[in-house]
């Protein structure tokens, strides 16, 4: 039996809304799903990409790295694959953060090419590992095709990505770990498993998104799963719900506000707050909404790093209404209440013939 920790995507240097906080919350969330991943006592750990947010990451977050792996020992055997955002780019830098990483004899990875194939062993127990880097979707499909050979070892495929069907993944690998999309997915059927980021990245992606550490006991004869959720550092807050179609400014500022004071926080843990707001409003009233008096009093009362508005509210102004057929009255009414989002659109087509009568 092989056990497998498998983490992904943490996106180092990476700072939503700008906020240099978030810089540190990556490296501490990192570090978190490594110590995680380590009390599960693994013969693999692997990451599968997107280490770094920038292929350039700043001295600080590469010798946090550094330390971090240099810390976990050579009692097991650490991987990291090249994502997307640890490519090099551009002529000025030809180094991959994680060929620096590998070269110092931390990781295993698959240097400057993009892929890999090496056998190690595990407590006596023999382990082919193919690795797949970013790259393009055809170059992905040769190499499925040219690692999928069958082998008495445990066999294992650790790729960035897999933009295929599942079902044309070679069935001859034990266990095949992804990451790029940072939502948790683990398919037992097929052993394909997918952790998730280990630190919130894009909030609008993964608002609702479960994140996980996975842990693979692998045999022959069949796999055995855990998991284990991974919890930001920092608390989010999202408020949604918020509808305002119909509303002024002042009754969409008392429910903005109300939604505050019923949202349970801890001040002294600095969370970040996003309050989504849908609906549809005129011009008029979107003018008028005391943004930065919400703001204030999101500020005042939860004490967050940052709040956030997200107004995905449709404005209502002149438009242009088309009619297929503008001598027939009743298709008319119909239509203009369809395009104009009107409400009972039978009411109003009862009281036309009413009229006609």
């Amino acid at each position: 039996m092989v056990r497998v920790a498998h983490i992904s995507d943490s996106h180092l240097g990476s700072a939503v809304f700008q906020l240099a906080e978030r810089k540190k919350d990556a490296r501490a969330c990192l570090k978190k799903a490594v110590d995680m991943a380590l009390r599960k006592s693994p013969d693999i750990l692997v990451h599968t990409g997107d280490l770094f947010d920038r292929p350039d990451p700043s001295n600080e977050d590469l010798s946090f790295v550094m330390e971090l792996f240099r810390d976990i020992g050579d009692d097991v055997c650490k991987i990291v694959v090249q994502g997307n955002h640890d490519i090099p780019y551009g002529y000025r830098r030809q180094l991959s953060p994680i060929l620096s990483i590998e070269n110092a004899g931390l990781v295993r990875s698959t240097t400057t090419e993009d892929h890999a194939s090496f056998t190690v062993d595990c407590d006596g127990e023999k382990v082919d590992i193919n690795l797949i880097s970013w790259t393009r979707p055809r170059r992905i499909r040769h190499l499925l095709t040219k690692q999928a050979g069958y082998s008495s070892n445990i066999k294992l495929l650790f790729a960035h990505d897999l933009p295929v069907d599942k079902q044309e993944i070679p069935a001859s690998f034990d266990y095949i770990g992804i990451g790029h999309s940072h939502n948790f997915l683990l398919d037992e059927e097929y052993d394909i498993g997918r952790p998730g980021s280990t630190a919130i990245i894009d909030w609008k992606k993964e608002q609702g998104a479960h994140k996980k550490l996975i842990v693979a006991e692998i045999t022959k004869e069949g796999n055995e799963y855990f998991t284990e959720t991974l919890n930001d550092v920092r608390d989010f807050k999202f408020i949604t719900g918020l509808d305002v179609t119909g509303m002024g400014p002042e009754e969409i500022s008392a429910l903005m506000k109300e939604r505050i004071d019923h949202l349970s926080v801890k001040k002294n843990k600095k969370p970040i707050i996003i309050m989504e707001v849908k609906g549809a409003i005129d011009t008029e009233t979107e003018q008028s909404i005391g943004r930065a008096e919400i703001l204030e009093y999101g500020d005042r009362v939860c004490n967050p790093l940052f709040f956030h508005v997200e107004p995905r509210w449709d404005v209502l102004g002149a438009r242009r209404i088309t009619l297929s057929e503008p001598l027939n009255a009743e298709k008319s009414i119909v239509e203009y209440l369809e395009q104009t989002q009107e409400e009972d659109p039978e009411d109003l087509v009862g009281l036309y013939h009413d009229i006609v009568r």
